[in-house]
């Protein structure tokens, strides 16, 4: 999408950054210009400053984004504490239910996949450390909107959603009772909202005065959590993590995570996927 309103000369070097992603990771300086709205010149020069800080690096097959990021990305990591005191958590829920298990930060109306331990079962989800998701689709961000104020939450209710398979909840009447139903429990699923086969649940982390850190989130392939039974053990084990790594932080209120009633209610459990006892 072309920018509407006028972006200065120092802007233009970051403005460009923007359309780098994980979809998209390479342009050329043709493609940059089409999709900015800028002239070609205009952007060369952009690019030209963003190489000699090695924030874009130059190739055979065009642009992409150059060295200088991955040390950024470890200064931004090492940034959060809280993550610290995760990280030997997630490695060992990793470990015991072999699903992919991830930290996950609003940054604005996104969510940031910060840390990602990857999948050991032999047919994964691989998910990218540093994606980016909305707040209003899949687990772990829908969770970031649940415990975030109602400002934002009016915000993403009332703006445009874009719906990224069949199944992302674009309505706001469908939006509002995931929400509600995360607010009872604590608990946040997701079953292709993102991605078709994908699944993901997600647990909320607090801190020393209650107030909300991340969301600790699995995420594997649809078929993996199709059965009550073992939604319901995932559940448990994203819950408990959740309150340790809650408990660590200085959190000393109750817990509150409800997998049960959760399962009871959540609205993508179909009938003919049954309940938990």
């Amino acid at each position: 999408m072309k920018q509407t309103t006028p972006i200065s000369s120092l802007e233009r070097p970051l403005f460009l950054t923007s359309f780098f992603s994980h979809e998209k990771p390479v342009w050329t300086l043709a493609d940059l210009a089409r999709v900015s709205g800028l002239p070609k010149a205009s952007c060369l020069r952009a690019l030209r400053a963003l190489e000699r800080f090695a924030v874009i690096q130059r190739f055979e097959g065009g642009y992409r984004l150059g060295t200088r990021l991955l040390e950024l990305g470890g200064i931004v990591q090492a940034s959060y504490p809280a993550r610290r005191v995760a990280m030997p958590f997630l490695e060992q829920l990793r470990d015991q239910t072999l699903q992919s298990t991830q930290w996950v930060i609003r940054d604005g109306n996104e969510g940031i996949y910060l840390d990602v331990f990857e999948s050991r079962a032999r047919v994964r989800m691989y998910i990218a450390p540093g994606r980016r998701a909305p707040l209003y689709a899949g687990a772990s961000t829908r969770l970031i909107l649940t415990f975030s104020d109602a400002h934002l939450k009016a915000e993403i209710l009332g703006g445009a959603m874009r719906a990224y398979t069949e199944i992302t909840p674009c309505a706001p009447a469908e939006l509002e009772a995931l929400i509600d139903l995360s607010a009872r429990t604590w608990l946040a699923a997701s079953f292709g909202e993102l991605e078709p086969h994908s699944a993901e649940i997600a647990a909320p982390v607090f801190g020393l005065g209650g107030e909300f850190v991340a969301a600790i989130s699995l995420a594997g392939t649809a078929a993996v959590f199709a059965e009550a039974a073992s939604l319901l053990g995932y559940l448990e084990a994203v819950s408990k993590t959740a309150e340790e790594v809650s408990r660590a932080l200085g959190y000393s209120g109750p817990w509150q995570t409800d997998p049960r009633r959760f399962l009871q209610e959540m609205p993508a459990l179909s009938a003919d996927k049954g309940r938990a006892d």
